[in-house]
């Protein structure tokens, strides 16, 4: 994400990079993990920790109509 904004990491090799991260841990409050799914079902994957989410979807030619008038308003300011 540095590097798409046109930006360099500092880290030791870098010493004059624009952009440092620092790991400070978890904080007072925050979640150990987000849920992204909205209905909430969900399938195991090769991986322990990964699963793939079965969610319903629009179809294509609903959701482009809908898309385009969406971007017509950002357009339009509106």
């Amino acid at each position: 994400m540095v590097r798409l904004s046109g930006l360099w990491l500092r880290d030791a090799a870098n010493p004059g990079g624009d952009i440092e991260i620092v790991c400070i841990g978890l904080q007072p409050g925050e979640k150990l993990y987000e849920e992204l799914l909205i209905d909430a079902e969900s399938e195991a994957t090769a991986h322990p920790l990964i699963y793939r989410a079965r969610e319903q979807a629009l179809p294509p030619e609903q959701l482009w109509p809908q898309i385009q008038t969406l971007q017509a308003a950002i357009q339009r300011q509106d």
